[in-house]
């Protein structure tokens, strides 16, 4: 089988549990399953069995009016009418503290032994508020569809007092809510008086202060003395626009005038002087008079009589044409001032209408803001006594709200609880699937040791041993005092022990003379299991442990060397002679050869020709040579360690493992050439004797395979 078809099945058998599986798991655990469904049962009956006989009783009353035209306005009262939610406000009235007090002290529930708290001895408000707790645990209220009916119902142990309180809710509710809207409605009316008085006499003062204002100010016709104000303005503004015009026209032409310099040709062409009437009539004349001389001037000569009168016509009209231009010139400098005196009066006259225009809308927004008040006041009145009326109609609510019981509950012959046939079989159905679920769960967080062993079953690569944990083992840091504990564990001293058998049974395949240890990673306890399985040999025979893990030693730690113990680093340095690299364990037939002083470069230490030539000379002066090795997944030192062994076991820490990590480590290794010789799970939950003669025959098979 191929590494890429085992990933694939490997993913899958992690994700699925089939129907098969299953099946099969219920049968092999059925009597687990069965004793303890049978127990669950058992306590399940005991536990209904105690349970107390509940009886329910209901009754059915009726709230509401039917009559969706009256409604109160939400300022007067809390208790509104026609709204959908009615009934929600009617149930939480119901439910509460207050009314459920008044419940239990008329119907003196606190003598009831139900209500009666039986501990230590309480004061009797305590014991009251006990009672109204226990009343309200058992009182339900459920609306009808979509009517105003509601159905009252209450649990107790007694059936008389579950029909007693049924019937007494309604009602005591039916007064209960009279009497709160009656003492609302009273509270209102005398609100609602007292606010009255205040606007009347607010209302009162308010129109005493217009006629006041209106006296003062002598603002009788207000409105008339603004019209005309506004009138006033109005032509004041037209003659003045007039004049200015005016005005204008006279400066134009006084400037035409002054610009002419005595020129009377020239003051002849002014726009006002050209004209005039009485320049148009003295021009027509003179027009006249010189064709008139023009004539006679062809007849006679200058001595005639006629030549002269006509001339001295024509002279007497130009200078009657001159004295004018000068009068009209003199007219036009008066009418400049008068003009300018004019305007200056009508500001004076515009600027004492603004004024008067001005106060007078003073006054006015003065009046419109007393009257608004006036108004607000009354429309205020109005409402407020509109709300009064709406109020003594609130008075007569117990009269007019169709309150009433429908159905009375009786008193109940049968318990409403416990359904006892239906408890018994939600136990019984509650114990079987707990069971299995239970039992399945604990095959499945056991069962990742089962998973590992069919993986490596798979990859064909032997399952040498199962380590169980060391019980009371925090820590793998301190290895020698985890290993102390081993020896006194003996579930841990047997797994060690059948793993040197394994190994030894292994020894056709592989001589096994020269073992070396890894691990998948670092912490995975290769350390433990290789000091361990080192003195497990040296039970047998001659035993040399190697630590050539120059880059994380540990067993120096293990043995209490210290850390100036020259090492294996020093010997193939050439820095140190073997025999004081060497440290014999007192009493054991185990030598141990530490690492030494961390190198810079451990790679080329170990690929030195003196690496290879001491284990070869170890191998034949020892039985059995024990190298721990660095793990596969931190560096490569184990591909170089392994061409120079007969064989390397792999220690996997089955709490860390996860099945893609075991597989590439194994795919690795075989690439590589490594004589893999199996793999040791290490912290196991636990190895059953079954299960370690199960490991030796499985090695034997892929042995002879």
């Amino acid at each position: 089988m191929s590494i890429e078809t085992i990933h694939e099945h490997n993913k899958s058998a992690e994700v699925s549990f089939d129907l098969t599986d299953l099946v099969g798991f219920i049968w092999q655990k059925k009597l687990r399953i069965i004793l303890s469904s049978v127990a669950i049962v058992c306590a399940g009956i005991y536990y209904i069995s105690g349970l107390p006989m509940i009886y329910s009783a209901s009754s059915r009353i009726v709230l509401g009016d039917n009559d969706p035209s009256f409604s109160l306005p939400a300022v007067v009262s809390d208790f509104g009418y026609g709204g959908e939610s009615i009934l929600d406000t009617y149930i939480e009235f119901i439910r509460s503290r207050q009314f459920i007090g008044g419940v239990v002290d008329e119907m003196e529930l606190t003598k009831t032994p139900e209500f009666k708290f039986t501990g230590r001895s309480r004061s009797p408000e305590e014991m009251r508020e006990y009672a109204i707790d226990v009343l309200l645990n058992g009182l339900t209220l459920n609306k009808i569809g979509d009517t105003y009916l509601l159905r009252i119902s209450f649990e107790s142990k007694y059936p008389n007092i579950a029909a007693d309180v049924a019937n007494f809710i309604g009602p005591a509710f039916f007064v209960y809510h009279a009497k709160i809207s009656a003492e609302k409605a009273n509270d209102t009316s005398n609100w609602l008086y007292d606010q009255l008085g205040a606007l009347e006499n607010k209302l009162v003062m308010a129109e005493d202060a217009l006629q006041t204002y209106i006296e003062e100010n002598q603002l009788i016709g207000a409105n008339s003395q603004i019209e005309f104000a506004r009138a006033e303005i109005l032509i004041l503004l037209e003659e003045k626009l007039a004049l200015e015009k005016t005005l204008a026209a006279v400066k134009s032409s006084l400037l035409q005038v002054d610009s002419a310099a005595d020129d009377i040709k020239t003051l002849k062409q002014v726009d006002y002087i050209i004209k005039h009437p009485m320049m148009i009539n003295i021009r027509n004349n003179l027009l006249a008079s010189q064709q008139a001389f023009s004539q006679i001037s062809k007849r006679y000569k200058s001595k005639h009589h006629r030549y002269i009168a006509a001339y001295a016509a024509i002279k007497k009209l130009e200078s009657e044409e001159r004295q004018l231009v000068e009068q009209l010139i003199a007219g036009l400098r008066q009418n400049l001032s008068t003009y300018e005196l004019r305007l200056e009066s009508l500001n004076g006259q515009m600027s004492k209408a603004e004024q008067k225009h001005s106060e007078l809308s003073r006054y006015e927004l003065q009046l419109t803001k007393l009257r608004r008040e006036i108004e607000s006041t009354q429309t205020l009145y109005e409402e407020f006594v509109s709300r009064l009326q709406e109020t003594q109609m609130l008075k007569d609510l117990g009269k007019t709200n169709q309150f009433s019981v429908v159905d009375y509950a009786s008193v109940p012959i049968y318990p409403s609880k416990p359904r006892k046939l239906m408890l018994l079989v939600v136990v019984c159905l509650f114990a079987v699937v707990f069971s299995s679920g239970g039992w399945l769960l604990l095959h499945l967080i056991r069962d990742k040791q089962t998973r590992f062993r069919q993986l490596l079953r798979k990859l064909n690569v032997p399952l040498l041993a199962e380590i169980p944990k060391i019980k009371g083992s925090s820590s793998t840091k301190n290895i020698a005092k985890t290993l102390s504990q081993g020896e006194r564990d003996y579930v841990f001293a047997e797994s060690i022990r059948s793993l040197r058998t394994a190994v030894l049974m292994r020894s056709d395949e592989f001589r096994g003379r020269t073992i070396a240890l890894t691990g998948v990673h670092e912490g995975d306890g290769k350390t433990t299991v290789s000091v361990s399985l080192a003195q497990a040999f040296a039970k047998l025979e001659k035993v040399i442990l190697v630590d050539s893990d120059l880059r994380m030693p540990s067993v120096d730690q293990v043995f209490g060397l210290s850390k100036e113990q020259p090492g294996l680093s020093n010997f193939i340095a050439r820095r140190a002679k073997f025999s004081d690299c060497l440290y014999r364990q007192p009493e054991t037939r185990l030598n141990v050869l530490a690492s030494g002083p961390t190198p810079n470069d451990p790679m080329i230490h170990l690929s030195r020709p003196r690496f290879a030539q001491l284990i070869k000379k170890l191998s034949e002066i020892y039985e059995r040579v024990v190298l721990e090795a660095p793990s596969v997944n931190s560096v490569s030192d184990i591909l170089v360690i392994s061409k120079h062994v007969d064989s390397v076991i792999l220690v996997c820490d089955i709490e860390k493992l996860e099945s893609d990590s075991l597989i590439e480590t194994v795919q690795s290794l075989r690439e590589n050439g490594v004589p893999l010789l199996g793999v040791v799970l290490n912290k196991v939950k636990r190895v059953s004797p079954k299960r370690r003669k199960g490991m030796m025959r499985q090695a034997l098979v892929i042995n002879k395979s």
